[in-house]
């Protein structure tokens, strides 16, 4: 069924020093509801989970239920990803449910690369996805201007 932006939140963890106020977490739940809220984005929701967790399914229980790609149950979890550069696109770790965030200057630039990070990633999954956006992908670029 539809995913629950609200259990997303409030059953996230956090490491590598992210909190529930780091402007980076903020952006990121933002993001999310947002693609929540409009019709052709939502199919965003499942395939960022998938990308984190491995499975595009909220288990039985809500997001206190999660288990990742080994088996056992794990959090979904934000990291800041301390080897990652502000253009770098975030990093998945499905054994563990965790997301590596980099350090982005602004919220248009952590959904712009979330974003990208699902265009380009949901081809490792599927040969045929992504073809039809690429267009849209590289719009997104952030230009120097952005200062």
């Amino acid at each position: 069924g539809d995913i629950s932006v609200d259990d997303w939140e409030r059953h996230t963890a956090f490491s590598h020093g992210l909190s529930r106020t780091s402007s980076l977490v903020t952006w990121f739940f933002q993001a999310v509801r947002g693609w929540s809220e409009s019709e052709e984005d939502r199919a965003l929701l499942p395939q960022l989970l998938q990308f984190v967790t491995g499975s595009a399914r909220v288990p039985v229980g809500g997001f206190a239920e999660l288990v990742g790609f080994n088996g056992a149950k794990h959090p979904f979890t934000l990291a800041r990803g301390p080897h990652l550069t502000a253009e770098s696109l975030p990093t998945a770790h499905a054994c563990i449910c965790t997301l590596d965030l980099p350090p982005y200057e602004d919220f248009e630039t952590c959904q712009a690369k979330l974003r990208q990070m699902l265009t380009w990633g949901r081809s490792h999954f599927d040969e045929a996805a992504g073809h039809r956006e690429e267009e849209d992908g590289s719009e997104g670029e952030e230009g120097s201007e952005a200062d």
